[in-house]
C-alpha cells in the first residue's frame, strides 16, 4: 500500500530530505509518499525510525492514508 508520510517538524513539506528511507517526492507536489508491503514492514519501519507515527486519513472517511513521523510537538508551531 501506498501512504503520503510528513515529518512533524517539516510542516510546510519544503524539505528536499526525505522524511524516512524509501520515501519518494510525489510528482509535481511537495508531498511524500512510501511503499508499504504488509504489517512487518510498517513495524520495521517503526524500528527503524524509533519515533512515534501517527496514522490518519486525509480528507476524512475514505481518504488517502496518511503516516505523520511525529518528531516534534506539533503544538509548538500553532
Amino acid at each position: 500500500m501506498r501512504f503520503f508520510i510528513s515529518r512533524t517538524s517539516d510542516s510546510t513539506g519544503l524539505s528536499d530530505e526525505p522524511p524516512a528511507p524509501g520515501a519518494e517526492r510525489a510528482e509535481g507536489t511537495r508531498d511524500w509518499r512510501i511503499e508499504i508491503a504488509d504489517l512487518a514492514a510498517l513495524a520495521h519501519l517503526i524500528d527503524l525510525l524509533d519515533e512515534p507515527l501517527i496514522l490518519s486519513r486525509r480528507q476524512g472517511p475514505g481518504g488517502a492514508t496518511a503516516i505523520e513521523i511525529y518528531d516534534d510537538l506539533r503544538e509548538e508551531f500553532q
